[in-house]
């Protein structure tokens, strides 16, 4: 068996935050679809929390939504938001790639380009999809989002310097294979960020303009070293 090399959570996160230093408008323009994402997403869920316990003040009962219902449309927009979040990475990837290229608004839906988005979204998809059988059993669906994690990043690289694989299902053997005992160490780092989620929501979302950029450029930066560590190895 391999041996793994421990990736340091704090460095990865000094490292994230040096970037922002110097690149913090550049993140902005990367992440900006992100963070409106994130700016609605907690205004719903106080909207709906407020309603929820409002409802259960006055009728005593908790409101239950059928899910299965709409459970296709969940996914295509589960997985749209997932190509977004792949776009902001990759626009990140793309700063650390060329340092000093100047970041366009554009680069942040670069998944939407002609050509890109229909390899795109079905390699979203099919991971939803996945994820989505996986979470039947709670804990194994659970554990599998961490492994496929670096799909976004194996097919960012592939594209980047003009490789290919066979099948878009390779990328997340890929991303399987590089994550293969490091799952728990991806946990911990995203764990990290919990008191900033918390800070999200305490500012009703404001704080995301800066953790929204903060949180995928450490993501990115954790990749990096994941690969590299990898390709080190032949196990990319």
């Amino acid at each position: 068996m391999t041996e793994i090399t421990p990736i340091s959570r704090n460095r990865v996160k000094l490292t994230a935050r040096k970037h922002l230093q110097k690149n913090f408008v550049a993140a902005i323009k990367a992440n900006w679809i992100v963070i409106l994402f994130n700016l609605f997403q907690t205004a719903l869920v106080l909207t709906t929390t407020y309603l929820v316990l409002l409802n259960y003040h006055q009728t005593g009962q908790l409101v239950y939504f059928n899910q299965r219902s709409a459970y296709f449309s969940q996914t295509v927009a589960s997985t749209i938001a997932l190509v977004f979040s792949w776009s902001a990475k990759w626009a990140i990837v793309d700063q650390f790639q060329e340092p000093k290229a100047k970041v366009t608004w554009r680069q942040s839906i670069q998944a939407f380009r002609f050509g890109r988005f229909f390899a795109t979204f079905m390699l979203a998809f099919v991971q939803n999809i996945l994820l989505f059988l996986w979470s039947a059993l709670v804990i194994p669906g659970f554990v599998k989002a961490f492994s496929y994690s670096q799909t976004y990043y194996a097919f960012k690289m592939d594209s980047l310097f003009g490789r290919q694989q066979k099948s878009l299902t390779d990328y997340i053997s890929i991303s399987r294979r590089v994550m293969s005992g490091r799952k728990m160490e991806l946990f911990q780092l995203e764990l990290s960020f919990l008191g900033w989620h918390l800070l999200g929501f305490l500012t009703f979302g404001l704080a995301y303009i800066y953790v929204t950029p903060y949180l995928n450029t450490a993501r990115v930066v954790y990749s990096s070293q994941v690969f590299a560590q990898a390709l080190q190895k032949g196990a990319a």
